[in-house]
This record gives structure tokens, C-alpha cells and sequence, in this order.
């Protein structure tokens, strides 16, 4: 078996290396920028780079795309005319599901089977071992060859679309970066960092996510309206510190969307659980 990569940045070095420490002898890949650190990465543990897309197509049963989100549907374009029948293509990119399902069409004529691929953690530690989501038509044949190198693949029964799962988990652990980034900034400016972080320790600590997702989401049904309000005014802080509040403005009005959609007067006090929470607003997502 030839695995082969394309896009050879640090997600993929980390997958190879991963790999090769498991045993897999034979791996090439291509990448469009072959920087000095691609050459290094690719010589250090014996990936053989190649100078054509085509290359990849032509010689590996096995092709993992990892690229950048904007240019993973281009390169599956460039590399179908020349894949394997019964070879996979694994999309390890972070599209959204409808942006997956385009990209699995192009191989539907081909005799190759695509996957699409959701990892759902931070590559580099765990190398090749970093769980995965797999579903479409290539996800039963990639467990089946990388489970024996201990790789940690999860068949996902249905259509193609586990992205979801990466992606909605991004809106938390992304949208948490740009909140803390934004958060941080504007303590810095006041002088006020090690505080405001004390005060959320003091006030959040002790919780998994699972917990804190349950009591902001029924405290917002109880004080929506209030709460949206505090939060807009806390944009206006931002801004007065000096930074443009792009996360706390947006969701100073996620939270008056959801007060909008909610019952008052009493009723709100009923909820115990997120669960309780989202089948009212699901019921007007617009």
C-alpha cells in the first residue's frame, strides 16, 4: 500500500510521522508551496515528495487531503482524472458538509471511494492516533486498512456530512479563541487581565463543558433580555478600550435573537436543561 498525502504542512508531517513510526513503508505527497520546511519535513522521516498532483492519483491507494478549506474542493478536481479505481480519498479538511458532498460527487464516476473526515482533536501530540469521524462510501475501507497502525477511526453511519460534527465543535473552540482574544485585549487595555480571569476560574472552574453549556443556556432563557442588554453595553466597553468588539457584538445579539424567541413570566423558570432550551428556539431558527 502507498499512502499518499496531499498538502504536506504540520498536520500531515504529524499523521506521516505517526504512521511511519507504525510501520507503513511506503508514503509519498505533494504540495503546491514546497517551502524549505516541506523538503526538510518530507526527508526527515522518508516521504517522498512529488513534483505532480497527478503523481498522488496515479500511484497511492490511499490519499489524504489535508490543505487549506478554501483550496480542498480545487485539488480534488485536479487529482480525480487521475485516481485509482478502489483507491480512497480521505478529505481530512474542515468544509462544511454540503462543501464535503461536492467534493465526494467527483469521485462518484470513478471507481474510487471517498471519505469524508472530521478529526477531532489537536494533531501534532497524538500524530496518526487523533480520532477520527469517517462516513461516505471510502469510510468501512479506511478503517479496515489504518486500524492495523492504530489509527483511531469512527464509521459514522449516513450520508456524507460528519463534518458537521468538527464543525459545529469549531463554533465552540474556535468562537472560544476569538472571545478570549477579544476579552484579553480589552482587560489588557484597563489593566484588569489576571482579574477578569480570576473572577471566570472563581466562577466556572469547577465545570466540564457539558455543565456550562447547561447553565448558560438555561440562564439565558431565564434572564435573555437582560443579559443581552449587559452584553451589548460590554461591546460599547470594547470599544471604548480600543478594540472594534466583532465577537461580543455578535453575540450580544445572538443572545436578544434567543430573548426574542423565549416565554416570560414565569414560564422560563420550568427549564432545567439546554435540551429544553433549544426545542423552543429550533422552532423559529430564522
Amino acid at each position: 500500500m502507498i499512502v499518499g498525502f496531499i498538502g504536506f504542512g504540520e498536520a500531515a508531517f504529524a499523521i506521516a510521522s505517526g504512521l511511519r513510526e507504525a510501520g507503513v513503508e511506503q508514503m509519498i505527497a505533494y504540495d503546491a508551496f514546497r517551502s524549505e520546511q516541506v523538503v526538510r519535513r518530507a526527508k526527515q522521516i522518508g516521504v517522498e515528495l512529488q513534483d505532480k498532483i497527478q503523481s498522488i492519483g496515479e500511484r497511492a491507494s490511499l490519499i489524504f487531503s489535508l490543505v487549506t478549506s478554501s483550496s480542498a474542493h480545487e485539488v480534488a478536481e485536479e487529482v480525480v482524472p487521475f485516481i485509482q479505481q478502489g483507491a480512497v480519498y480521505a478529505d481530512l479538511n474542515s468544509c462544511s458538509p454540503k462543501a464535503k458532498r461536492g467534493i465526494g460527487d467527483l469521485f462518484s464516476e470513478t471507481g474510487a471511494l471517498f471519505t469524508c473526515v472530521a478529526v477531532m482533536s489537536a494533531v501534532p501530540p497524538l500524530k496518526h492516533r487523533v480520532p477520527m469521524l469517517a462516513d461516505g462510501p471510502g469510510a468501512p475501507q479506511l478503517k479496515r486498512q489504518m486500524e492495523a497502525y492504530g489509527m483511531q477511526i469512527e464509521v459514522v453511519d449516513g450520508p456524507i456530512g460528519s463534518a458537521a460534527v468538527k464543525m459545529c465543535r469549531s463554533v465552540i473552540v474556535k468562537g472560544m479563541e476569538a472571545l478570549f482574544l477579544e476579552a484579553l485585549l480589552a482587560a489588557d487595555s484597563a489593566g484588569v487581565v489576571e482579574r477578569v480571569l480570576a473572577s471566570a476560574d472563581a466562577s466556572f472552574g469547577h465545570m466540564t463543558l457539558s455543565e456550562l453549556a447547561n447553565y448558560l443556556v438555561v440562564r439565558n432563557l431565564q434572564h435573555g433580555h437582560r443579559r443581552a442588554h449587559e452584553l451589548a453595553e460590554a461591546a460599547e466597553t470594547v470599544a471604548e478600550l480600543g478594540y472594534e468588539p466583532l465577537v461580543t457584538r455578535g453575540a450580544a445579539q445572538r443572545l436578544a435573537w434567543s430573548a426574542s424567541k423565549l416565554p416570560t413570566g414565569g414560564q422560563e423558570q420550568r427549564a432545567t436543561s439546554f435540551w429544553e432550551v433549544l426545542e423552543v428556539l429550533k422552532q423559529d431558527p430564522a
